[in-house]
């Protein structure tokens, strides 16, 4: 009996975070593709970026989405919630309508003393 292998996309993989838990679920057994605003030629990683439309075809397979990307460039609220809240949106539609059966969204927030975040 074969045992399949249990496929997570994982946005955000080349953070502090998703670097950490890409390797977690790597060594748990899950094949793990990542995506990523400049994947590398060869690693198997997809081009993502946060804010723009997402094809629910690229989900198809997946059991699980984590979703830990955030796009720190943009300053104003409008350019923050357009690429952050509303492409988290985005995302999450195309999971569900590409039938991903498990979403973590993994949100962090900067919290120090001088902290700028929004």
């Amino acid at each position: 009996m074969a045992i399949e292998t249990k496929t997570c996309i994982l946005t955000g993989a080349n953070g502090f975070v998703g670097s950490r838990l890409k390797s977690r679920l790597e060594r748990d057994g899950w094949r793990v593709v990542a995506w990523t605003r400049q994947p590398q030629p060869g690693t198997g990683a997809v081009a993502f970026r946060l804010g723009e439309e997402v094809d629910p075809n690229l989900l198809k397979g997946a059991q699980a989405l984590v979703h830990c990307a955030y796009d720190f460039g943009p300053r104003r609220w409008a350019d923050i919630a357009a690429i952050n809240v509303t492409g988290s949106r985005k995302l999450f539609n195309a999971a569900r309508d590409a039938g991903v059966r498990s979403v973590v969204f993994i949100s962090t927030l900067s919290a120090f003393a001088g902290c700028r975040s929004r």
